[in-house]
């Protein structure tokens, strides 16, 4: 068999059983052939090959983000970034809105994302009123970066057919003023999915959706950005239907850089089971081994749903946007039955508990072999529900990089819990499966990132938050290979530079064992490879 791709003079960190250490790797056909620690591979080169003199660069396993949404990333670039990085303040918002309008016909939408209301210098949040005065001839909605709710202007209500007299969707509210029940702007939870998110929506959409060929062009270049990151691979955690199309397009064309594996809202189970689809289905490329469910809302939100509330409101106790135990219990049931894993989005205790119940029940009245079903971010836990976890086989998908976005508010609307939320070493000391995620755009999507802020803990500013969280720097890199490999049943393909292994890796510029653990967010990415194809190569 021909040799594609030859590696040589690397520091090659298989993430093995062994922790070994390898100089050369040879791949054909999209698979690794041989890992060696001499420089016997050499001969293996052919005309055709592809031969890699890394200089001693560290090469690492390429990195795997559990819980991503990269078709919503992917509309990013077609909307306005009002991220904190951009956005200090209200008025620098609203002038960025007010530019839009300017240069759109009237009645045309205007949509931002990543606000984030408790990074704006005013000290108060976006109203409705706001949006008015910066576009009234504008539908305009501006999501939160938590994505569980958003602030929309009066046209935008009038289009969506929402007024005073309106009342709140299951699992979800339209914020109004306490003092004379107007509405306030702000669409939270199921009232902004119903809106403007496809993959969610129980009633046709108030934004219009983007066409087929647009979608296609915008998630081919966030695969990229992300492939400049050393990603490899993600779980796209709500794919919608469109999606669905857009990942067979590029997948078909020859023009995927990354892998996917599909997790698709409950809403469209019964689609699936109707053309006897029952998973997990797929390929190498595209696959979907889960269907996804929110029970509560979010932490960057303030919407997760807590036992104890609060520490600013003790009688907040979030949202639930599946309140009746029977009817997660049904859901549940349904999605395990079909053969595929329960992907549960639950952050708050009280909706931990719930999902445990639920998952509990469907495997006893139907057991399966090892159904791997997941909590996606599981923040607020304890002893109790760690032993249930561990007890019952499911995984957590805890938040990678939060630490450091959100560090400054978690103390703030969460006390002394923050010590405990992200919890990995509680989840590795207690037995159970754990895998890096960033659940960007929510969170910042750099594995390395994440990497740092599991074994510093440290914020932004420096703040150490919960230091017995932290893990060993081997660990921190099997969350975002191994682990993350494993949390789509995909272990025995990906995760470690094995022969018979996908040839996916990245190529770091230098070595995180040698580096200070604060400084390996800053580590330069200098390749990056799937299937034995350079996806990514540092200019």
């Amino acid at each position: 068999m021909g040799v594609d791709l030859l590696v040589l003079n690397a520091r090659i960190r298989t993430l093995d059983d062994h922790r070994t250490v390898a100089c050369s790797l040879a791949a054909a056909s999209g698979k690794i052939l041989a890992v060696d620690a001499s420089h016997a591979l050499e001969s293996l080169a052919g005309p055709g090959t592809t031969v890699l003199d890394l200089q001693g660069r560290t090469v690492l396993p390429g990195f795997i983000d559990a819980h991503e949404h990269l078709s919503w990333f992917a509309e990013e670039p077609l909307k306005l970034n009002l991220s904190p990085e951009r956005i200090k303040s209200l008025s620098d918002l609203l002038a960025r809105i007010r530019s839009e309008a300017s240069r759109l016909q009237p009645g045309e939408w205007i949509q931002g994302v990543l606000y984030d209301d408790t990074k704006m210098a005013e000290g108060r949040s976006l109203t409705r009123d706001d949006l008015d005065a910066a576009a009234p001839a504008h539908p305009v909605i501006v999501v939160h970066v938590s994505g569980h709710w958003a602030v929309v202007n009066s046209t935008a209500l009038k289009s969506g057919g929402l007024d005073e007299r309106s009342s709140d969707p299951k699992g979800g509210a339209l914020g109004r003023d306490p003092a004379t029940g107007r509405l306030d702007g702000r669409l939270i939870e199921m009232a902004m999915f119903n809106f403007a998110f496809e993959s969610l929506a129980v009633q046709p959409l108030v934004v219009p959706p983007f066409p087929r060929e647009v979608r296609r062009r915008s998630l081919k270049q966030a695969a990229h950005i992300l492939n400049a990151a050393g990603v490899c691979g993600v779980g796209d955690a709500l794919t919608a239907p469109s999606y669905v199309t857009s990942y067979h397009d590029l997948c078909a064309a020859g023009e995927l850089t990354l892998r996917v594996n599909m997790i698709i809202p409950y809403l469209f189970l019964p689609r699936l089971e109707q053309i006897g689809l029952l998973g997990p289905w797929g390929n190498e490329w595209v696959k979907c081994t889960g269907i996804k469910i929110i029970i509560d809302g979010a932490i960057a939100g303030r919407t997760a749903a807590l036992k104890n509330g609060y520490a600013h409101d003790p009688q907040d106790h979030g949202v639930l946007l599946i309140s009746e135990q029977a009817e997660l219990d049904e859901i549940v049931g349904r999605i395990h039955r079909a053969g595929y894993q329960a992907c549960v989005h639950a952050n708050g205790d009280l909706a931990i508990e719930m999902a445990l119940k639920a998952i509990e029940r469907a495997q006893a009245e139907a057991p399966r072999p090892d159904p791997r079903h997941r909590i996606e971010h599981c923040t607020m836990i304890d002893d109790d529900l760690l032993a249930w976890m561990a007890r019952l086989g499911v995984m957590a998908l805890p938040f990678g990089s939060y630490l450091w976005q959100h560090g400054e508010k978690l103390l703030r609307f969460y006390g002394t819990r923050a010590a405990r939320m992200f919890a990995h070493q509680s989840f590795l000391r207690a037995g159970v499966r754990v895998a890096g995620s960033s659940d960007h755009p929510a969170g910042l999507y750099p594995p390395l990132l994440g990497v740092q802020s599991m074994v510093t803990r440290q914020t932004a500013s420096g703040e150490v938050i919960g230091p017995e969280e932290k893990i060993s720097l081997e660990e921190a890199f099997r969350m975002y290979t191994l682990y993350a490999a494993y949390a789509a049943g995909e272990e025995h393909l990906k995760g470690q530079l094995l022969p018979g292994r996908l040839a996916d890796l990245v190529v770091l510029e230098q070595d995180p064992w040698e580096t200070p653990p604060d400084q390996i967010s800053r580590i330069g990415i200098h390749m990056t490879i799937v299937g034995g194809r350079i996806v990514y190569h540092r200019d």
